[in-house]
């Protein structure tokens, strides 16, 4: 059942969402819209927690997904898989090629004026 959930989630919401946030970006259409903003600004939060090991899990978990996919003839995941692969690979030139980055969030406290 979770293959079948997350093939249908990869398909039908981050594949178009990726990709429209990559297109976004690339037109320079700013602020992006509250999915996609989150997309991006996800990746760059993670990016800046874990450095280098965001992208090596990524791209493991994700040709380990292809791999189980190919081998269980579920050719939609295989396909949705290779596409997301695709676009998340294109976003995170294009936020590279940007310079998007994160405002860090600041509590507030009872001392500040509203």
């Amino acid at each position: 059942m979770g293959v079948i959930l997350y093939n249908v989630l990869m398909t039908f919401f981050l594949v178009p969402l990726t990709i429209r946030a990559y297109l976004s970006l690339k037109k320079d259409k700013l602020p992006l819209p509250h999915f996609q903003n989150n997309v991006v600004v996800n990746r760059v939060k993670l990016r800046k927690a874990i450095g280098i090991w965001s992208p090596i899990l990524f791209w493991a978990f994700h040709v380990g997904w292809l791999v189980f996919n190919w081998s269980i003839d579920a050719w939609i995941g295989v396909l949705a898989t290779s596409a997301y692969m695709v676009s998340s690979a294109m976003l995170s030139s294009q936020i590279k090629a940007k310079q998007i980055g994160v405002i860090p969030e600041r509590a507030a406290s009872g001392n500040d004026a509203a």
